[in-house]
């Protein structure tokens, strides 16, 4: 089984190798998986300058996110136009990818961004490939319409949410398969150690600590005053931030004061699920993953932005459901922690709420389904 992902941030690889894991976990040595940033690996320089532009592109919206969401809804406008010009910019890619598939075909492709899912549909059109090409909608709400290409073989989607909106964007019924709402984790969140054991493993004290991070790129609002009016708060506390790939924000906080609190800053870190276990709150922005593997955890998250409309779902579905709030100033995330630090029973009646979800059983449910898929086809049946 291929899980053919971009890197494009954080969220879409680590939600593809939390399938390769859970499959693994669940059929032990019965298929050789592999992750792969497909678009960046496929071996053709062309292609690679695209996923290159791509990512560019992305992280230049994560530091203007009104240019993120202004562009989703021009496209949600016109979900036709978007599929035909998405399928036209991943031509190049198609041809490359036909090429290396003909030469090594999997049983099965799964795909969890769409732009690689319209390349793939189209390598399967121009190559006469056979392989099916399983598509997991990597958004719980707010989906953009380029997930909308109908051509893809199957499309799995985490809500039903999503899946309204992908018919609204034109892809059959037909297509679509929901397997619950939820996605995939990785199993390092689902078997987290215990917060002492956390913070003893990571040499943090044991005390209040606030996690901060925003995604793979470490790109956020006002990240350094939000830090910043933390480290000033009256309740002692230990802040935490995961600064991603951005060495600028790295060395800002450097120049912070701490006062009687205290400041750690990472960057790109591979245990994230023991810094979370580590935590009482996660501060950050709506990524859908790392909002989900808070969630995980059985962490309140705190929401200080979010870039696309996807994020601003996130958001809302964080209030709605009692796991968190949305702090829009750094005097509103101060409340919140204060909120928290000093009323134990919180931190519980959230983790509580965060186990109903069941986020194990999204994993195991779409392990199964994926298996399925491969050795029957034609929705795992």
């Amino acid at each position: 089984i291929l899980f053919a992902t971009i890197a494009a941030g954080g969220g879409h690889v680590a939600v593809a190798r939390a399938m390769a894991e859970a499959i693994e976990r669940h059929y032990p040595g019965r298929f050789e998986l592999r992750v792969s940033d497909y678009m960046k690996e496929v071996g053709v320089k062309k292609v690679a300058d695209l996923d290159r532009l791509h990512k560019d592109i992305w992280r230049f919206m994560l530091r203007y996110p009104i240019l993120a969401r202004t562009s989703q809804r021009v496209m949600d406008a016109f979900p036709r136009t978007t599929v035909a010009i998405q399928r036209r910019l991943v031509r190049g890619f198609a041809r490359a990818a036909a090429d290396d598939l003909r030469r090594d075909p999997p049983q099965l492709i799964f795909s969890n961004h769409g732009l690689m899912t319209a390349g793939l549909a189209e390598a399967k059109r121009i190559g006469g490939l056979e392989v099916p090409v399983l598509s997991f909608a990597n958004e719980l709400v707010g989906i953009c319409s380029y997930w909308a290409d109908p051509r893809a073989d199957r499309i799995v989607v985490p809500s039903d949410e999503a899946r309204r909106d992908l018919m609204r964007f034109g892809v059959p019924e037909s297509k679509l398969s929901f397997v619950g709402f939820g996605y995939p984790v990785r199993q390092a969140f689902l078997s987290a150690p215990g917060k002492r054991e956390a913070r003893a493993r990571l040499g943090l004290e044991d005390r209040f600590t606030c996690l901060s991070s925003s995604g793979g790129e470490g790109v956020g609002r006002n990240q350094r005053e939000m830090v910043q009016t933390l480290l000033g708060s009256d309740v002692p506390l230990q802040v935490v931030v995961i600064a991603g790939r951005n060495e600028q924000l790295k060395q800002e906080l450097r120049t912070l004061e701490t006062g009687k609190n205290a400041l750690r800053i990472e960057g790109y870190v591979e245990d994230m699920a023991t810094y979370l276990a580590a935590s009482d709150v996660f501060v950050g922005k709506a990524g859908p993953a790392s909002v989900y593997e808070a969630v995980v955890v059985g962490r309140p998250a705190l929401v200080t932005g979010y870039a696309g409309l996807n994020e601003v779902g996130v958001a809302r579905l964080v209030e709605r459901r009692g796991l968190g709030r949305c702090v829009r100033t750094p005097q509103e995330l101060l409340q919140e922690v204060r909120r928290y630090a000093l009323d134990p029973a919180l931190l519980e009646e959230v983790a509580r709420r965060c186990r109903e979800l069941e986020p194990a059983a999204a994993s195991e449910r779409l392990a199964h389904y994926v298996v399925r898929y491969a050795e029957f086809g034609e929705d795992g049946t």
